[in-house]
């Protein structure tokens, strides 16, 4: 026996690679949250698509249709790869994860030599009629890498230059991502390093002596970024305020954010509300224009005018807030809260420590995108181009949440090979 079959127990345990009887067991709970979800992103997407100049009909060059027909039809690739996910052996999968890092590693490599680029970014490799985003690929294998390696170790994981490769392993694709450039993308690998590596226990000293570490090398990663990325990092200390104190006026006490930049050794340039903090200024403006109770469906004016650029993508939490004000947005975030919370309700419950780190790897990526996505549209972080889940258009990053679902419903499935 091998030592892969031997340590995820592939021979001693009486199941089958495909079992398409796993369907019966999904969690009708963790069903429902998710559909729910998804019909509020084709809603809202719908709304998106009457701002556009492509009419919302059906016609046969997919191409021409309209965000919401597109995302349909990703939602119904992306079940598929849900429920494929879900019905394999996800021990079999995790003993492959070396193998599917260094794909992904060769085609984040393949991206900056042949990639194709759009709005300032070279992110996609060409497959037929389609793009091939393997940034998005790489958040689903570096979750199964870190599964692997870490209960591979098992208590190992206490020692520091083990932690180190724990995040030496999220590292390489996290520069290859950065060089596309795609600081979003590149972000969210980082607390999955965290979340996976304290899952599986390691000393929180180590943990909070890298955190140290990064705070102090700040300066210098900001140094490498590109100059929008900058621009979009410190359009987050005056997003709005381009005023400055008259000749008998107190300068006005710099924000936290202008304080927590300068302690790191980062200079702070004067606001720039009309140039690149428009988007959060707009996106702000967009979410409290809608009140309490909304403007109504299809109704919302800022989204609909196009006052707030990428309003069906990364802004698309702002389109909800404005036409259905307050409430929606809030029951919409309830539902986040009950599909992140019952996923954590599966890792809990799982007995073996890769089908837990698989589950707590899916929940913190999906987590990381809900958290940032409506932080920045209501001017709480800088803007990284963080997709909102379920919601945001974009077929890549929609079969990336949909296989983190397929994840979450495998991790009962295993639990009962362990009961």
């Amino acid at each position: 026996m091998s030592r892969t079959l031997k340590d995820f127990d592939l021979l001693d345990v009486h199941t089958t690679f495909f079992n398409i009887r796993n369907i019966k067991r999904i969690d009708p709970i963790m069903a429902m949250l998710v559909l729910a979800l998804a019909a509020v992103g084709l809603a809202v997407l719908y709304s998106a698509s009457r701002s556009t100049s492509v009419a919302p009909v059906f016609n046969f060059h997919v191409q021409n249709w309209p965000y919401y027909q597109k995302q349909g039809l990703f939602l119904l690739a992306g079940i598929v790869l849900a429920f494929a996910i879900m019905c394999l052996d996800s021990r079999f999968l995790v003993s492959l994860a070396p193998v599917m890092y260094a794909a992904v590693v060769i085609l984040l490599l393949a991206v900056t030599l042949f990639g194709t680029s759009a709005k300032g970014g070279q992110r996609w490799l060409p497959v037929g009629p389609f793009r091939l985003q393997p940034s998005e690929q790489t958040k689903i294998v570096v979750i199964y890498m870190l599964a692997w390696y870490l209960s591979t170790i098992k208590e190992r994981i206490q020692k520091f230059p083990y932690l180190l490769i724990a995040f030496a392993i999220v590292g390489v694709p996290a520069v290859l991502i950065l060089k596309q450039p795609s600081l979003g993308t590149a972000m969210t690998l980082i607390p999955l390093a965290f979340v996976m590596a304290y899952a599986a226990g390691c000393n929180g000293r180590h943990l909070a002596l890298l955190i140290v570490a990064g705070i102090l090398i700040t300066p210098k990663a900001y140094d490498h970024l590109e100059p929008y990325q900058q621009a979009r990092l410190l359009s987050f200390v005056y997003p709005s305020d381009s005023k400055t104190a008259g000749p008998d006026e107190l300068a006005p006490e710099p924000p936290w954010q202008v304080k927590m930049l300068e302690f790191v050794g980062i200079e702070v340039p004067k606001a720039d509300p009309q140039g690149i903090g428009w988007q959060t200024r707009q996106s702000k403006i967009t979410v409290g224009s809608g009140g309490f109770y909304g403007k109504g469906f299809t109704k919302g004016t800022q989204t609909m005018l196009n006052y707030l650029p990428e309003h069906h993508t990364d802004f698309i939490f702002s389109l909800l807030a404005e036409e259905k004000g307050f409430i929606g947005a809030a029951a919409v975030i309830i539902l986040f809260a009950a599909f992140l919370l019952r996923g954590l309700q599966f890792t809990k419950e799982c007995q073996d420590l890769a089908g837990t780190l698989l589950g707590v790897g899916a929940v913190t990526i999906l987590a990381f995108h809900v958290f940032v996505n409506i932080a920045i549209t209501i001017g709480l972080m800088p803007v990284t181009g963080i997709p909102l889940p379920f919601l945001s258009y974009g077929g890549n990053f929609y079969l990336t949440t949909m296989m983190s679902v397929g994840m979450l419903l495998n991790v009962p499935v295993r639990k009962q090979l362990f009961d």
